[in-house]
């Protein structure tokens, strides 16, 4: 899934004290290229965590904010999306056999430090629209408007194709 690690998102939980603590990241472009097949090619986004340290577990609660250059659906030109979006994660010390979820993670209990990375790169990406457009259509660029207008109001051809036109006589005897 990484190409190649770059930038890693962690943090050491062996030396925190139970409570309530605080993490800042920032990720940009270079983030994201290091994972094959990434949607998101520019981006720059700031996440807080609020990690709470259980006796036996790990609350985060994640609040990401940032934009991401995309290009739009309708007219390939590029544009800028303000995004932000707030994820919860449990971790749990166990073996790895337990079936994770999307917000359960379980870790091993000889761990001391907890690798955000994927789990990052994950949120950032659902944070994505699933249509990228811009908000008004007098936005996009004309001359892509005018030749998807051109393209979806042509006239159809009267001219039938003489295979189909003796299908529908048959069509109608069948009647």
């Amino acid at each position: 899934m990484m190409k190649k690690e770059k930038q890693k998102l962690i943090i050491p939980f062996i030396g925190l004290k139970p409570g309530l603590h605080r993490f800042e990241f920032e990720i940009d472009s270079t983030f994201f290229e290091q994972f094959d097949y990434s949607i998101i090619k520019e981006g720059d986004f700031k996440i807080k965590v609020d990690f709470e340290k259980k006796k036996n577990l790990f609350n985060l609660n994640f609040k990401i904010k940032g934009k991401i250059t995309a290009s739009c659906d309708r007219c390939v030109e590029p544009l800028t999306l303000k995004v932000k979006g707030e994820e919860s994660l449990i971790v749990k010390f166990g073996e790895t056999t337990f079936n994770e979820t999307d917000e359960i993670k379980v870790i091993s209990p000889a761990e001391y430090e907890l690798d955000l990375t994927n789990d990052i790169y994950q949120y950032a990406h659902l944070l994505m629209p699933t249509k990228v457009t811009h908000e008004k259509k007098k936005d996009c660029n004309p001359e892509i408007i005018e030749q998807l207008y051109k393209l979806t109001t042509k006239q159809e051809s009267k001219k039938v194709d003489p295979r189909w036109a003796a299908l529908s006589k048959l069509k109608d005897k069948s009647e």
